[in-house]
């Protein structure tokens, strides 16, 4: 249940050349990665997720925009699902795959936003 700092700086510089070329405007997307963060640090401080999904999600953000959010709802859901299915077998569980279940998700169900 641990991930390399590789992993989201990469994921940060993928979303980065998203971002600089999908031409989104900056103050807008600093806020939302802001807001996004703050969030997420505020749930990882009480003990709900783990450093590497703030870190994660705040890298996928970057690229994402306000989609982020509808990335979350997808892993949030997913993660709930299999949480269910294991909640016998296991204490702890990673939340990485259900944000990678959920950024496929908001892929594939394309919204409009």
């Amino acid at each position: 249940m641990e991930v390399s700092d590789a992993y989201p700086l990469t994921l940060l510089f993928l979303s980065a050349m998203r971002a600089w070329t999908g031409q989104t405007a900056l103050w807008p997307l600093a806020l939302n990665v802001s807001l996004v963060f703050i969030v997420l640090y505020l749930f990882w401080r009480s003990g709900g997720i783990g450093g590497a999904d703030v870190k994660i999600l705040a890298a996928l953000a970057v690229g994402e925009g306000v989609r982020i959010w509808v990335v979350l709802l997808f892993a949030c859901a997913v993660f709930v699902l299999y949480a269910l299915a294991l909640r016998k077998t296991r204490q702890a569980l990673p939340f990485v795959p259900a944000i990678f279940v959920g950024a496929l998700l908001s892929r594939f169900f394309d919204l409009g936003i």
